[in-house]
């Protein structure tokens, strides 16, 4: 696919940017999930935004030594890598998605936060596919005790995602992600559409063409 392979600010990784069509009129940031790659975010969303006025931006935010948290860029170091990200690409407010898979998507709560709360609202849309809320988890008590502004996610839309055979159901599951949209609501955002299969597991929205559709849909639909 030939992306471009933009360093991160403090040098300790990259994201990968790739253009389906030379002027993009839309983006999706995406961040993988726990001890993943960037490249592999990019292979599975390639074949569903090929053709699209589509853009590409894949965070590596794991760091690659371990598991433990400081293994992972946080949600302050995540939004500055994809603020300046969107700048240099002229990313206009109101034209990106953010995409986040199992741990991603439970860091998506913060990043969406901080872009609507104290930053640019490049997002119309967010999607928190298989990665439910903790409400132990700083990042998640971040929103709550207002670092990020007095109810940073109020507007904010969403679209939940969840398989019925998820290793975790009570987290990531169909029941954890019902619960996530419960809070989302308790926090003043909108759920555009909640995906369910209960044929699926952890990570039903991308071997599935139909799932996919379904967010491409609702995000290119939307008016910027």
């Amino acid at each position: 696919l030939k992306p471009d392979l933009v360093p991160t600010s403090d040098g300790q990784s990259f994201l990968v940017v790739l253009r389906a069509v030379p002027e993009p009129k839309r983006w999706i940031v995406s961040l993988h999930g726990t001890q993943g790659f960037a490249t592999d975010d990019l292979a599975l969303w390639h074949p569903h935004v090929k053709g699209r006025e589509v853009g590409l931006v894949c965070v590596q935010w794991w760091l690659g030594a371990g598991d433990r948290t400081d293994a992972y860029l946080t949600p302050q170091q995540l939004y500055r890598e994809i603020d300046l990200a969107l700048q240099k690409l002229g990313v206009q407010p109101g034209t990106a998605m953010l995409h986040g898979f199992s741990r991603g998507s439970a860091n998506s709560y913060a990043v969406a936060a901080l872009d609507a709360g104290r930053g640019r609202r490049y997002f119309s849309l967010a999607v928190a596919n298989s990665g439910g809320v903790g409400l132990d988890y700083p990042p998640t008590r971040a929103i709550v005790n207002g670092a990020f502004g007095q109810r940073p996610l109020q507007g904010t839309r969403w679209i939940t995602v969840a398989g019925g055979r998820d290793p975790n159901p009570e987290r990531d599951g169909i029941s954890g992600m019902r619960r996530a949209a419960a809070w989302l609501r308790e926090q003043g955002a909108t759920i555009a559409t909640a995906i369910e299969d209960p044929q699926e597991g952890h990570g039903a929205l991308h071997r599935s063409a139909r799932h996919a559709r379904t967010v491409l849909d609702v995000f290119l639909n939307a008016r910027p």
